[in-house]
């Protein structure tokens, strides 16, 4: 957070320049160019850092304890796909030619067997999907490192993300054409058959149903569609937080039960749900 975001709005200043006026021009930057989440860590962190100031008299007060507290805007109301609302948006998507030039349609199709992140699908390489097996390794996710560009994260968001999935037959059915048509390493590749960029098919995403029923879809909703699958076929949690890599379900069942399983009741209780054949 200090290096992409912090540092190149204030590293080159002196500590006598932080005055409440240029601190929230920098909060409200940020903001406005990256988001309320990476404004409020990187007003935690700078005051953090003018708050140590202040203990070493390099300054008389800390500036980001004046700012004027930011009024939080209601969410909108998160879009909740249901096996209906799927069945539209997998037609809709179906007829775009937008769709279809950003690769979207097998992406989203994948994401509704496997309930994973985005970033974990587009890290996702030939390697480890087992087709005779019928198992998939989730093991990294694609993340952006300033001066270096994407690159895969050879870890999760958390250790339970780490995992050897089954998913329903028609994943893997989908996959394997998929990799007799590819001719690179990555399972979604980018249009130059390198690394795909999470936050621009997150856009590409948004694009293809502005103004339609699914506006404001997001990669997310589909862990939320899997995991209703799950739960109405009487998937324990546990099982439910092993196939979609939570981090825990409770403490008991972290310290107690196993985990790391290939998911195999989660990939038949998912097969019912694949694509038409030959659609």
């Amino acid at each position: 957070m200090w290096a992409r975001h912090v540092d190149p709005a204030v590293g080159a200043l002196r500590m006598r320049d932080m005055r409440v006026s240029r601190v929230d021009a920098v909060i409200r930057e940020l903001r406005e160019r990256s988001g309320a989440g990476t404004a409020k860590h990187a007003k935690v962190i700078l005051s953090g850092v003018l708050g140590l100031a202040v203990r070493h008299d390099a300054l008389d007060a800390n500036p980001v304890r004046e700012l004027t507290p930011t009024r939080t805007r209601r969410k909108a109301r998160a879009l909740v796909l249901t096996e209906q609302s799927w069945a539209g948006l997998r037609a809709h998507l179906a007829a775009s030619p937008t769709a279809g030039r950003h690769d979207l349609r097998d992406l989203v199709e994948v994401l509704s067997g496997l309930g994973c992140r985005i970033g974990e699908l587009l890290a996702l390489d030939w390697p480890r999907v087992d087709d005779a097996a019928g198992v998939i390794a989730i093991e990294g996710t694609v993340v952006r490192v300033p001066g270096e560009g994407l690159i895969v994260q050879p870890h999760t968001k958390s250790d339970a993300g780490m995992r050897t999935i089954a998913p329903p037959p028609w994943v893997i059915a989908l996959l394997s054409r998929r990799h007799a048509d590819s001719h690179g390493p990555w399972v979604f590749p980018s249009t130059r058959g390198t690394l795909r960029d999470p936050d621009n098919t997150r856009k590409q995403l948004r694009e293809v149903v502005a103004g339609t029923p699914w506006q404001g879809l997001h990669p997310h909703v589909f862990r939320h569609l899997v995991a209703t699958r799950l739960d109405a076929a009487g998937l324990s949690a546990r099982e439910i937080a092993d196939y979609l890599g939570h981090e825990r379900v409770s403490m008991t069942q972290d310290v107690y039960m196993s985990r790391k399983g290939t998911g195999a009741n989660a990939g038949v209780a998912l097969d019912a749900f694949g694509p038409v054949s030959g659609g």
